[in-house]
């Protein structure tokens, strides 16, 4: 290269060392002198220009592309044509505190340690005026270190705080689950009580119920006192059986809480069961009960269909006059376990049939109240159906589905 290529190569590099803040007091004939030991080197994408730990020894501009700062997979920064690094290596050979990689093709200009200081070696107010820059800078990042010092500390005081709540939450947590267990075993016992009281009375309530309409359809040979103590007898008797349909109804809400425990059940041996349940019942009033059962399995909740099936039975009994038959079945019918109580007794008008669940009170039958519908409710919670067909004087049959398991 002859000596006019030479400057020219010189002039066109002044420009980057004039942005080069250590350089921005330095005249042109010196930044002319720097240029020249500049040495121009490509990266590409991806290739690192040291790693963290190498020796220092040159200074880098970036002429075109960019390099990103980093340590490991953390990166501090990311720089672009104009900005410089690696500026401390023209003063001493420290190891690199980052690495620096490439991001795209980059060109970069490379002034090295020793060029640098034969440049400079007779230029002792040029050297002073590089000293200054680089002392202010190591000012500033001094000043920036102070103040990430106390960010650090806030910081510190913050997660202490953070901390601090964590453990106050966690020590509510546990509290609130030891409240919410304490909850589930009173909501179990509770449960437990409603089932004692639905299986334990509602049988022999149903009893008595029956020999007071046995009873009452002899009040002929009844005295006037043995009359009102009858009817006091059966008012206690239905106010009792409403106390317990209440009781039963408010467990409705707690359907809706998760508490049903459904377990695949043999429908046919809790039909038996409820049979002989009611077996004195049925000799006292003179009934027979027709069971024609398969053997079949569903998923449902034990204790509520029992409570359903008891329920059902009950009303069969109560409406059904002496020396009749009630019929239970069990059988299949489109994947569903479907049981059908059927009795003989006076029947439901349509009109009544319309509202019987709904609206229980309305229809002929005035001693049922809320069964029906709370045996609807339990049904509906176990994703099941129920329905009644009737006609008058020709008996009724409640049905109830459910999937076969």
């Amino acid at each position: 290269m002859n000596s006019s290529s030479e400057n020219q190569v010189r002039e066109d590099l002044v420009p980057y060392l004039t942005k080069v803040r250590i350089f921005s007091e330095t005249g042109e004939d010196v930044l002319a002198e720097i240029a020249g030991e500049l040495t121009e080197i490509r990266i590409r994408r991806g290739q690192n220009v040291f790693k963290k730990g190498d020796e220092g020894d040159a200074m880098y501009i970036i002429k075109s592309g960019a390099v990103r700062v980093h340590d490991g997979n953390h990166v501090l920064s990311r720089l672009v044509p104009g900005q410089v690094f690696g500026e401390f290596a023209l003063f001493d050979k420290e190891t690199r505190s980052a690495s620096i990689t490439a991001d795209e093709e980059t060109i970069l200009l490379q002034l090295e340690q020793d060029d640098f200081a034969k440049v400079m070696a007779n230029k002792a107010d040029v050297m002073l005026g590089v000293l200054k820059k680089l002392i202010r800078r190591i000012r500033e990042m001094n000043e920036l270190e102070s103040k990430l010092a106390k960010s650090y500390m806030k910081i510190q005081k913050q997660k202490s705080e953070i901390e601090e709540q964590h453990q106050q939450l966690l020590e509510k947590k546990q509290e609130l689950e030891q409240t919410n267990e304490q909850l589930t075993r009173l909501n179990e016992d509770k449960n437990q009580l409603i089932s004692v009281v639905s299986h334990g009375l509602r049988n022999p309530l149903t009893s008595s119920l029956c020999v007071v309409d046995l009873l009452e359809n002899e009040m002929a040979g009844l005295s006037e006192q043995q009359r009102e103590f009858l009817d006091l007898i059966h008012s206690s008797l239905r106010r009792m059986n409403s106390l317990i349909n209440q009781t039963l109804d408010i467990d409705i809400i707690e359907l809706q809480r998760d508490t049903l425990k459904p377990e695949t059940v043999d429908l046919a041996e809790i039909l038996e069961q409820i049979g002989k349940s009611f077996k004195y019942t049925l000799k006292l009033k003179k009934l027979d009960i027709d069971m024609k059962l398969e053997k079949l399995k569903a998923r449902v909740d034990r204790n509520y269909f029992y409570l359903i099936l008891d329920n059902l039975l009950s009303n069969a009994i109560r409406f059904s006059p002496s020396n009749k038959k009630i019929y239970i079945d069990l059988f299949e019918r489109e994947g569903k376990a479907v049981v059908e109580i059927s009795d003989e007794g006076p029947g439901i008008s349509e009109k009544a049939l319309k509202t019987l669940f709904d609206n229980p009170k309305q229809h002929d039958r005035q001693t049922d109240k809320n069964g029906l519908s709370i045996s609807k409710k339990y049904v509906e919670a176990m994703g099941g159906e129920i329905n009644c067909t009737s006609r008058p004087g020709a008996g009724t049959t409640f049905s109830v589905a459910f999937e076969l398991a």
